[in-house]
């Protein structure tokens, strides 16, 4: 192959990169709407989730700040931890689903969520979420029967 397909090629294949890179977090600058796009889809935009495959964030992931280690679960769940938004866009959207759906669980003491923490969450997503969802949910006083109903 002479030079002249060869640099074709390589602009074609550069060209072709710089495309999907740019396709590969496609988030707004609206939370609301990052959350719709990124978390709506699942977990519904009332955050009910789908029963016994998506938990459901509306009246339950207050449950998890009430417990030492349920902060730092809801920021690495697979579905937070590997999302596509940057860093800064998925604090916004965590900060937005607490004053959404955590009602009063959150307590008085909340603070929320900073890039910094959120950074250094994603980086150890959880490999055992249903085991460690059970652990805080019975910390936070969830019976076992609802348990057993839930996710």
């Amino acid at each position: 192959m002479n030079a002249a397909p060869r640099l074709a090629a390589s602009l074609v294949l550069a060209l072709a990169t710089a495309h999907v890179a740019a396709l590969e977090r496609p988030e707004s600058t609206n939370t609301a709407q990052n959350y719709l796009l990124f978390c709506g889809g699942c977990h519904g935009d009332g955050g009910h989730g789908v029963p016994h495959k998506v938990p459901a964030l509306n009246g339950a992931i207050g449950r998890f700040l009430t417990v030492d280690g349920g902060r730092e679960f809801l920021l690495r769940v697979p579905g937070v931890a590997n999302s596509q938004l940057s860093d800064a866009a998925l604090t916004a959207v965590m900060n937005l689903c607490i004053d959404k759906f955590a009602d009063s669980g959150r307590g008085t003491n909340f603070r929320p969520y900073s890039v910094a923490e959120v950074t250094a969450a994603r980086r150890q997503p959880l490999l055992a979420v249903s085991q460690a969802r059970r652990v805080l949910l019975r910390k936070a006083g969830v019976a076992e029967s609802e348990l057993a109903a839930d996710y």
